[in-house]
This record gives structure tokens, sequence and C-alpha cells, in this order.
């Protein structure tokens, strides 16, 4: 059973942690080394690296796994294929959380215009939550911003 396990972990899940690591870490890496170019340039830039870098610890993995005679029963061209696969359903995931994420957080902004903040003040001063000093005070700062 351990056996079983390590194998299976030496042969799909490592590569599936590597990608995922690999990607998050590139990114951050690149993007700061960059930005002189627009966000579609980096996001192109940064994925085409990580592919390479990938591909690259692919490479050392399985001399590792011939090594300690582990290999899949796979040839090279099915292994780049299938990590290929593998990389881009990784990067899309990662993409689409992102993006997901993005549009969560800017859906939920509001700022209120200075109309609204007076209106607020007034409610306030009506409600007898500020006295006249306090609500002069603050409608002074808003209208000299």
């Amino acid at each position: 059973m351990g056996e079983t396990l390590l194998t299976r972990l030496l042969t799909q899940d490592v590569l599936i942690i590597l990608i995922v690591l690999l990607t998050f870490n590139t990114e951050q890496f690149v993007a700061a080394k960059i930005s002189r170019y627009n966000k579609t340039v980096n996001q192109v830039v940064v994925h085409i690296i990580d592919y390479v870098l990938y591909m690259g610890v692919l490479l050392i993995y399985f001399w590792v796994m011939m090594f300690f005679d582990l290999t899949p029963d796979l040839s090279w061209t099915g292994i780049i294929i299938t990590s290929s696969g593998i990389y881009i359903v990784i990067v899309m995931a990662i993409e689409t959380k992102k993006y997901l994420k993005k549009k969560e957080m800017t859906g939920h902004t509001h700022v209120l215009n200075t109309d609204e903040k007076l209106a607020m003040l007034k409610t306030l001063l009506d409600n007898n939550v500020l006295t006249q000093d306090e609500y002069d005070c603050k409608t002074e700062n808003l209208r000299s911003v």
C-alpha cells in the first residue's frame, strides 16, 4: 500500500503540485520585473516563461524517475502532450479564479459622492446625532476637498 501511494505521488501528484507552485511564483516574480508592458502582454510573457520552466522541471523529473526505474509507460511525445494539457487546465483554472475574485471585489465597492455625504450629515443633524457646530465643520471639510 505504501509503495503504491509513493509511486502515485512520484508519478502524478508531484507534477500537478509543481505546476501550481511554479505558475504562481513565476507570475509574481515576472510581473514585478516587466511591468512596463500592458497587462495582457505581461500575462502572455509570464505564461511562456512559466511553460518553458515547467518543461525543464518535467525533463529533470523524468530523468530522476528513470534513475529510480519508476517511469510511467508513456512515450516522450505522450508525456509532453499530457503534461502540456495538464499545464493548460491548471493555468485556466488559476486565471478563472483570479478573474472571478477580482470581479467579486469590484462589484461590492460603492464610493459616496459629496452630495450623498452631505445628505447623510443632514440626516444625522436632523436626528440630533450631530450638533450644529459639528455639522458645519464636517460640511466645510467636505466642500473644501
